[in-house]
């Protein structure tokens, strides 16, 4: 191969892997944001209304066949799962620098 080519070639397999990634960045993003808002409506209720639920079955009325390690551990869980799933969106997404100047 002739030592002018080779430049292009890797400059083409450069191009081609580039768009490759935005497609797939495009498509994860697209089905990421699709997904977003059922999750927030699962997520995030589970979490915020499984505390006090364990508040006051578990420790302010204090049954004792009440699991309230595993519930307030199902409750941040949840909450984790939601901002790990946020963490991937941002992954996939990114802002223009403008975004926060107003």
């Amino acid at each position: 191969m002739p030592a002018h080519r080779i430049p292009i070639a890797l400059r083409l397999l450069e191009i081609s892997l580039f768009v490759g990634w935005q497609v797939v960045r495009l498509a994860c993003c697209a089905l990421l944001v699709l997904m977003e808002p059922f999750l927030r409506a699962t997520f995030v209720p589970i979490a915020f209304l499984g505390f006090p639920v364990t508040l006051v079955f578990g420790f302010l009325i204090g049954d004792p066949r009440f699991p309230r390690w595993g519930m307030l551990a199902f409750s941040v869980g949840a909450l984790m799962l939601y901002w790990l799933f946020l963490g991937l969106m941002s992954f996939f997404m990114t802002l223009p620098p403008s975004h926060d100047r107003r």
